[in-house]
């Protein structure tokens, strides 16, 4: 099972875990998050993303979603990809979680496949009269 980290201003990965345990009824196991603050000094951050990929990686590696690309997580986070062991994807919402979360079982190219589409799909234009 890939290990998910999330990677965000503020606390915006933690309400994201959060509004995942409401939808899914439990908290799915190996998934954590990481507040990066305005003041953050780089190095101690990468530290501290690296021990949150130790706990999380079960030997299948680890997806770290972040909220915005060029930002300073996102910046950060570049230091730490491993292809094939960790791997990150930018632009994280409730649908990409969601979906990161239920196929996270899959190969990993499958698991970015489906969290982009997830994230994508779950992009609607709502319409008056339109049900949801």
């Amino acid at each position: 099972m890939i290990g998910i980290l999330l990677i965000t201003h503020g606390e915006l990965g933690k309400s994201l875990i959060e509004c995942a345990i409401h939808v899914l009824g439990e908290k799915p196991v190996f998934l954590e998050s990481l507040s990066i603050k305005n003041d953050c000094v780089h190095e101690h951050m990468l530290e501290q993303m690296s021990e949150r990929i130790n706990l999380l990686d079960q030997g299948d590696g680890v997806l770290i979603l972040t909220d915005i690309f060029g930002a300073t997580p996102c910046n950060i986070i570049t230091k730490i990809i491993k292809p094939g062991k960790v791997s990150a994807i930018a632009g994280v919402n409730l649908s990409m979680l969601i979906r990161s979360i239920s196929y996270r079982h899959e190969h990993f190219d499958a698991l970015i496949a489906k969290a982009i589409e997830g994230a994508q799909d779950g992009i609607i234009h709502i319409q008056s009269n339109q049900s949801c």
